[in-house]
């Protein structure tokens, strides 16, 4: 039988691939969101962030560090934008750039369509504003805080199963309140 190819894996078993060196993965995966992931760096970081040189660093990243997702942790999708996330925010750093409040995290509205039109961001606020506190302040913690869901979780006070869930309920909401 022969071997499936690259593009009929899924992406949790393409990043395994990627993490045993193989590079028909990474350039499988590359294909798949190297766009989405360039749009979602322009949304976050604005017209003057290199975003190109950021993407080449993001999949170098992936390549480094792909054995360190566990499918169990989530979608490959939610981890590949996580760490497309936290590379903008660390460029941004050595730039020198503070980080606008007001940045839009396309993952959260979006995984796996199209990029969002960054003019959402006011209605996402406001969208924000409407959600519960249990829900809202989470969500503002792991995508506005930039803190990882185990720091959100030990600075809520609240058990990580928890926090995931009350993450989860608050973006479907979102989701319902925006494309309303």
């Amino acid at each position: 039988m022969p071997p499936t190819p690259m593009t009929d894996r899924p992406d949790a078993q393409l990043l395994g691939l990627v993490a045993n060196g193989e590079q028909m993965a990474l350039a499988e995966l590359f294909r798949r969101y190297g766009g989405r992931v360039l749009a979602y760096v322009r949304a976050m970081a604005g017209p003057r962030f290199p975003a190109e040189d950021a993407v080449q660093e993001i999949f170098l990243t992936l390549w480094q560090k792909a054995g360190l997702y566990a499918p169990e942790g989530g979608e490959a999708a939610g981890w590949i934008f996580t760490i497309t996330r936290h590379k903008v925010f660390d460029i941004q750093r050595s730039l020198g750039r503070v980080r606008e409040t007001g940045s839009l995290d396309l993952e959260l509205l979006s995984p796996g369509d199209d990029p969002v039109d960054p003019s959402l961001a006011p209605s996402l606020h406001k969208a924000l504003s409407m959600l519960p506190p249990e829900q809202a302040q989470p969500i503002r913690l792991a995508y506005y805080g930039d803190f990882t869901y185990d720091e959100t979780a030990k600075r809520l006070g609240i058990p990580l199963g928890t926090l995931k869930t009350r993450i989860r309920t608050g973006l479907a909401a979102l989701r319902r309140l925006i494309t309303s």
